[in-house]
């Protein structure tokens, strides 16, 4: 037994000191700075961007560098007021990368920081490309440097240990950036295997995208609180109506009418509506579906057919 807890001691110890030993060995891939304020641009207009891509490795790196939409976490910090009038339409395809990937090479002079030694570093250059028809108000892009996996970069980072940091590019687009919308609607749907579907038509009277969301707590027909359900988000472009889709469980409900009260959330502001909607008793009964009847019959069949083998065998 003491051989035992000494045996398990030291692998414990060995895989520290291993995690340890292949964490100092890490790679890192920076930016500076981390946000570009490109102030307002106008439609139809290129503009170039720059930046630099940093890394504290002794060894080349080729770096990929990847557009995504911004997130609205962004807006947390020193923007907090402009999400009120942020467009979340499509902005990552506005990018037009000038080389890609790139090669990032150490330095002969090293730049000292309160963090880390920068060893190597890389202007980079890349272009967007504002549509014509562009909304209004602030948009986000966000431009991720990813090195690629090569014998360098393996060696370089022992147990591929790999910190990344992105840049956030913001602008704003002239015009009356409007966020807003309606619940037009919100019924009850098709009966499903023991749930109810919940429609809610919701429509984007502002002027930017917006993502949306419906949550509705159901009560009974003496106001108590039953259940609470959720759609997925969905992007809502201006203009647009989008059914907002839930499901209700009914294995634990009973017949007769329940309240619904739908709020559908778009981050700076939220839609409300009360509705009435009937569950018949007919619906809550519990039945099994016919795939999973016809499976367990399937099931039973291969049981009978290879007890009758075995005993044919035997």
């Amino acid at each position: 037994m003491k051989i035992y807890v000494f045996f398990m001691i030291s692998l414990l110890f060995f895989a520290l000191f291993t995690f340890v030993s292949y964490a100092e060995d890490r790679l890192f891939v920076g930016v500076s700075p981390s946000v570009v304020d490109l102030g307002e641009l106008g439609r139809g207009t290129t503009n170039l961007v720059k930046f630099y891509i940093v890394t504290i490795s002794d060894n080349p790196i080729l770096v990929r560098l990847e557009a995504e939409n911004g997130r609205l976490d962004f807006f947390d910090n020193n923007y907090v007021d402009s999400i009120f009038n942020f467009s979340e339409e499509d902005t990552a395809t506005w990018v037009k990368f000038l080389s890609n990937p790139v090669e990032l090479k150490p330095q002969n002079e090293t730049l000292k920081t309160n963090y880390e030694s920068i060893k190597g570093w890389r202007e980079v250059n890349f272009l967007i490309e504002v549509p014509r028809n562009a909304e209004p108000g602030y948009h986000l892009i966000k431009v991720r440097p990813t090195p690629l996996e090569t014998s360098v970069t393996k060696e370089a980072v022992g147990a591929n240990v790999i910190a990344i940091t992105s840049i956030n590019v913001i602008f704003k687009v002239h015009g009356d950036a409007k966020r807003e919308g309606v619940i037009l609607d919100s019924t009850a749907g098709d009966y499903g295997q023991n749930n109810l579907e919940m429609n809610t038509f919701f429509k984007n009277i502002g002027t930017t995208t917006i993502t949306a969301k419906a949550i509705q707590r159901i009560y009974d027909k003496d106001s108590n609180f039953v259940t609470e359900i959720a759609s997925s988000k969905q992007f809502v472009k201006p203009n647009e109506i989008k059914s907002l889709n839930s499901f209700l469980p009914l294995t634990s409900l009973s017949a007769g009418d329940y309240q619904v009260l739908t709020t559908v959330s778009y981050t700076t502001d939220s839609a409300y509506k009360n509705s009435t909607i009937f569950i018949s008793s007919e619906a809550i009964l519990v039945k099994p579906g016919a795939e999973e009847l016809s499976t367990w019959v399937f099931i039973i069949i291969i049981i009978v057919i290879a007890i009758v083998i075995y005993r044919w065998v035997h």
